[in-house]
């Protein structure tokens, strides 16, 4: 494959990853005049969402499978784990991707550690004897710019604890009631963020800019669906939304083996590259 077309994959790649893990957390608007004067009548989620982060806290790691559709690009099969070291989330995924258009699936591989991310695709190699491509929050590289943004939304859209932490007071309860995962026992809470209120009570920069955006973008609240078994601890975590060029995205996280070991290693060096520049017909990201 020439250079060019190389960097053109990458950047389809990346779209993809981008479209499946930024679409999870959007709704359609609410219109304007179609909020209530007055309070909200719903149950703030404070306390449940300070209990679960409390517990994942304390279990340290879990075990995680990720399943759902990416829409037009279409679905996705990953297995991996997650690892909690204080306030830093690492994890570690492999899966693959099958296209809706009887494509054969394509590998992936997904590490991020210490806010460092590391991909692995056929769809993007930075070199042929360098299969991982290496994504660096404030990095100038290409792949860099392109993807930094979507690490987090990868923490977001498989860790509830990256999700609600700084912004349980922002978030409503919908709804709640009995339900099983696997045939165990759990509550189901179906759960709202409020953009207005998470960009005002949000103390981190980066998020708060987040709900900020999606507010002043007219996406009043961002829906979540988190399954609790009955120690307090995740079952399941879901989030869906309509993503404009993919389609309605949807991507559930089943856990598993809270507390067990979970090793999450970065790639051998010599593994791993980056893209320095765009191609010339691609526009460099801002």
């Amino acid at each position: 494959m020439s250079r060019a077309r190389t960097r053109t994959a990458v950047i389809s790649a990346g779209l993809a990853l981008i479209a499946a893990v930024t679409g999870c957390s959007a709704e359609p608007p609410v219109p304007t005049n179609s909020v209530a004067a007055n309070p909200d009548p719903r149950p703030v989620a404070d306390t449940v969402l300070s209990q679960v982060i409390s517990k994942i806290s304390e279990r340290g790691s879990t075990h995680s499978q990720v399943r759902g559709s990416l829409g037009v690009v279409g679905e996705l099969t990953a297995d991996g784990v997650v690892r909690y070291r204080g306030p830093q989330t690492d994890l570690a995924f492999d899966g693959q991707t099958r296209s809706t258009r009887n494509q054969p699936p394509q590998r992936i591989a997904l590490s991020i550690v210490d806010g460092v991310g590391y991909l692995r695709t056929p769809l993007a190699r930075p070199a042929p004897d360098k299969p991982w491509l290496r994504i660096s929050p404030g990095a100038d590289d290409f792949g860099s710019k392109l993807l930094s943004p979507a690490l987090g939304q990868v923490h977001r859209a498989v860790d509830p604890r990256a999700t609600f932490s700084g912004v349980e007071r922002a978030t409503r309860i919908q709804s709640s009631a009995p339900d099983q995962v696997d045939g165990k026992p759990t509550t189901r809470y179906d759960l709202r963020i409020v953009t207005e209120q998470a960009a005002e009570a949000a103390t981190d920069p980066q998020q708060r800019s987040r709900f900020r955006k999606a507010a002043d973008s007219g996406e009043a609240e961002l829906e979540y669906q988190l399954w609790l078994d009955e120690s307090g601890l995740p079952a399941r975590f879901a989030a869906s939304g309509q993503v404009a060029q993919a389609g309605q995205v949807s991507l559930t996280s089943t856990y598993r083996d809270w507390g067990a070991p979970a090793e999450v290693e970065v790639p051998p060096t010599e593994e791993i590259g980056v893209f320095q520049d765009a191609p010339p017909q691609a526009q460099r990201p801002r």
